[in-house]
């Protein structure tokens, strides 16, 4: 009995020192944008011409606008998952020059609708705790998206005709702070 009172004794002295230093998982900035500009045919799941070209503005405003380089160069690129429709494809297609230049892969883990899943691997994971984190989605869930990663009131619905508009949460204080910006 003696024994396992100073077991108990060693491990909560070892486990105190190791608790104390666990740094939070959230990180520092998510910018969430939406797919860029699609096709007239609404059965072709790419980008359209004008969507190509947002996707190549998409490279040089996060790595040279001064606003985005000051959130630090992103450490992840997250979008939608391909679905068997082809849902999916526009987001990847977005992040892929960028992903490039970055020199990362492009992370497709969730479908749109799974967007709660994402925000909760995002503010719990260490890898992204300080880090800046590209995340590239389906409009129609995009506001429900920031409120899962803290924004409070939930941002509103974000119109079909946008493909321009950056959101930027930026954790302080143990709170999320939505910005918008825009990317031409």
């Amino acid at each position: 009995m003696k024994f396992i009172g100073h077991a108990v004794l060693v491990l909560s002295t070892l486990a105190a020192p190791i608790s104390a230093q666990k740094p939070t998982s959230r990180p520092a900035h998510v910018i969430l944008i939406r797919h860029a500009e699609k096709p007239d045919d609404s059965e072709n799941p790419h980008l359209s011409e004008a969507g190509v070209r947002r996707a190549k503005a998409l490279v040089s405003f996060i790595t040279r606008d001064p606003q985005m380089t000051s959130l630090g160069r992103p450490v992840a690129i997250f979008a939608t998952q391909t679905t068997k429709d082809d849902n999916g494809q526009r987001s990847q297609e977005t992040v892929a020059p960028l992903a490039a230049a970055l020199r990362l892969s492009v992370q497709t883990p969730f479908h749109g609708k799974d967007y709660a899943e994402l925000a909760k691997l995002i503010l719990s994971s260490a890898a992204y705790a300080g880090k800046t984190v590209v995340v590239c989605w389906n409009h129609e869930h995009i506001p429900e998206l920031a409120a899962a990663l803290g924004v409070t009131p939930t941002p509103a619905k974000w119109r079909g005709s946008v493909f321009d508009s950056v959101y930027v949460i930026s954790y302080k204080n143990g709170n999320a702070v939505l910005t918008t910006s825009s990317y031409k």
